[in-house]
């Protein structure tokens, strides 16, 4: 078998959407984009949603929004076990940043694991496993979050996406939903609502007559062009089949993969949506075991640490060099059959 690790589910009618949509002409304001943010908003009870052109210019925007609301800021708090793009976008908005460990058992950051030098927390819900965002409140701490990977999770018992004033959310391609790229910012504030409109749209005024080019701050075109929106409202529309189909797979690997295998562990007040299977490994096992599922035709990733890459800060961070050097990312995605988890979860154990 050669079994991918990420293969999006896109036929006859995500094709069928983006030529309907090419047929009325490309733009970035086009009708789908306003009906699908929408939907969105009813989707995850959030009071604004605003799609742009991908999940890092999500975070960028973001940063930038909590930046103006809040221009005291100096030092934000980072996960070290996150996707680089977290980092790369505060870096950019932040004079300074501080790079926080992580729970040894979900693989996200906890409020103990929290500098107190930080003004600023951005949340990573790692795998689809959100924060405990309650938590976090209860600190006081500024706090926003990088909810790229976890569309569809529950957070105790309601969908990620009205927790914090804003959450990101990514649509690349091995995402649960996709459109190729594609982002969204899911926004609780009515304020950071107005200037993210505005920051993604060159700065334009809200107020600007259609033939006017008129500007009120600073702004970027992060705009999602209305082709990739009809191809991802057709996408939503299949999302709670598509975790249904990925909790039975993660099923399937919690009850069969030997006990050795220790798996990341989803705490009480959520539901994940499997956007990832992480398993861990001894360190000194890892590249033979990964090699050997490779010639298997099973493909795998292993997500490094933020401080553990060259040419990153160096941090002493316990839990997020564990992780680091021993997490395994299985495969698990809308299209992998039964037969292939069997297949993986054959050749995990035999291994």
């Amino acid at each position: 078998m050669k079994i991918a690790w990420d293969s999006p589910d896109i036929g006859f009618d995500e094709i069928q959407a983006a030529s309907k949509s090419l047929s009325k002409g490309i733009g970035a304001k086009g009708r789908t984009v306003v009906e699908l943010e929408e939907i969105f908003k009813d989707k995850l009870g959030c009071k604004d949603a605003i799609l742009v052109n991908n999940g890092t210019s999500a975070l960028l925007a973001s940063h930038l929004a909590m930046r103006n609301k809040y221009p005291e800021i100096e030092t934000i708090g980072i996960p070290s076990f996150t996707f680089i793009a977290s980092l790369f976008s505060s870096s950019l908005v932040f004079n300074q940043f501080k790079l926080l460990d992580c729970n040894i058992d979900d693989w996200n950051i906890g409020v103990n694991t929290v500098n107190p030098e930080v003004d600023l927390t951005l949340l990573v819900d790692v795998g689809g496993v959100p924060c405990d965002y309650d938590e976090f409140k209860k600190a006081e701490n500024l706090i926003f979050a990088d909810s790229a990977e976890s569309l569809g999770s529950l957070y105790k018992g309601k969908i990620v996406g009205s927790q914090l004033p804003i959450h990101t959310f990514s649509f690349q391609r091995s995402k649960i939903i996709t459109c190729g790229e594609g982002g969204l910012i899911a926004v609780n504030d009515d304020e950071m609502s107005d200037y993210l409109r505005a920051v993604i749209n060159h700065g334009y005024s809200s107020r600007k007559k259609d033939y006017e080019y008129v500007h009120d701050q600073f702004g970027l075109n992060f705009r999602m062009c209305d082709v990739e929106a009809a191809i991802l409202r057709v996408q939503l529309s299949k999302l709670d089949t598509y975790l249904s189909n990925r909790e039975a797979v993660a099923e399937y690997y919690r009850k069969n993969l030997n006990p050795n295998f220790i798996i990341q562990q989803t705490p009480v007040h959520a539901k994940t949506n499997n956007f990832f299977f992480g398993i861990l490994v001894e360190a000194d096992i890892r590249e033979k075991f990964v090699v050997y599922l490779l010639e298997k035709g099973i493909s795998v990733k292993c997500w490094s640490a933020i401080h553990e890459q060259k040419n990153m800060p160096s941090a002493e961070l316990p839990n997020a060099s564990i992780i680091s050097r021993r997490n395994v990312l299985l495969p698990i995605h809308n299209r992998l059959t039964f037969e292939e988890t069997e297949y993986i979860v054959n050749a995990c154990n035999s291994f």
